[in-house]
């Protein structure tokens, strides 16, 4: 290491390369637990059921299935056999229920496609129910079933844990970085009997300390995103590369790309609040 950068300590560059990895790897976790959250909650908001009214009987059902083919906002649309009926009344009710005991079902499972926040979706569907001579009425997922608000829970959790770390991963960088000043103590206390400002003294051990943060930081953002792909390869069978490419977002990125900046602001804020107090302690002796 000393080869290859000179002048750099070795226990300190692989302090902040572990904690720039650490800091990424949480984040880029907290990441895919907001995108899963996330894509749960749509699909949750994009299904329904549709529950026929009126009129009686099979051609009812006929009908029906009809108008939901054609009906807006509506991507499939499926009967509801018994024994998805109970399995939905045990998940979102908790009702042990068997499907031989549910009587005849005049229900309809569709998938919604996204819509404008003002759009009725669940007017413009009955209307073409009505139109097809099918009184029916339109019922999403219940908000306390099925992990209703969870999503919520779940992005609010990642975020702040994802930030915690994050800080207490600078904690960790800053005292580390405070550590190169100390063994640079008798340069410090040199370049004050020279006549050298405390800022100018402290400047100098803190560009050293930032360089050093900025090339761990890489290091371990390089390493964490390495090992991030690992994982979603394995995660996700057959995936490729083309696959991981269309699945990742810029935003996804922005842990590996501010990593190397927050490890070098924390490094070489750390080693500057030590060069300073070293500067004032041989400025009082001298």
């Amino acid at each position: 290491m000393r080869r290859a950068l000179p002048g750099v300590e070795r226990a300190l560059f692989w302090t902040l390369v572990f904690a720039a990895f650490a800091a990424v790897a949480v984040a880029l976790g907290a990441r895919a637990a907001d995108r899963i959250a996330v894509s749960y909650e749509q699909q949750r908001t994009n299904y329904a059921i549709v529950r026929v009214i009126a009129p009686e009987g099979q051609d009812a059902i006929n009908a029906a299935q009809t108008a939901l083919n054609t009906a807006p906002h509506v991507t499939s649309a499926a009967p509801m056999t018994a024994g998805r009926a109970a399995a939905l009344l045990q998940q979102w009710g908790g009702s042990d229920v068997a499907a031989g005991d549910l009587p005849p079902l005049r229900l309809f499972e569709i998938e919604l496609a996204p819509a404008e926040a003002q759009a009725d979706v669940n007017g413009d569907i009955v209307a073409a129910l009505a139109q097809g001579g099918v009184t029916a009425e339109v019922v999403g997922a219940p908000d306390t079933g099925s992990g209703g608000g969870l999503a919520g829970v779940v992005r609010q959790i990642a975020l702040w844990g994802a930030a915690a770390f994050a800080a207490l991963m600078a904690v960790i960088v800053w005292l580390a970085a405070r550590g190169l000043a100390a063994r640079r103590r008798e340069m410090v206390t040199v370049m004050c009997d020279l006549g050298a400002t405390q800022s100018e003294t402290a400047g100098r051990i803190a560009d050293e300390a930032a360089m050093t943060g900025l090339v761990a930081g890489l290091v371990g953002a390089i390493l964490a995103g390495i090992t991030a792909l690992v994982v979603l390869m394995l995660a996700i069978p057959g995936a490729q590369l083309e696959t991981l490419r269309d699945m990742i977002l810029p935003i996804d990125l922005l842990p590996i790309a501010a990593a190397p900046i927050g490890v070098a602001i924390a490094a070489g804020a750390g080693a500057r609040a030590a060069a300073a107090s070293i500067h004032r302690q041989a400025a009082r002796l001298g």
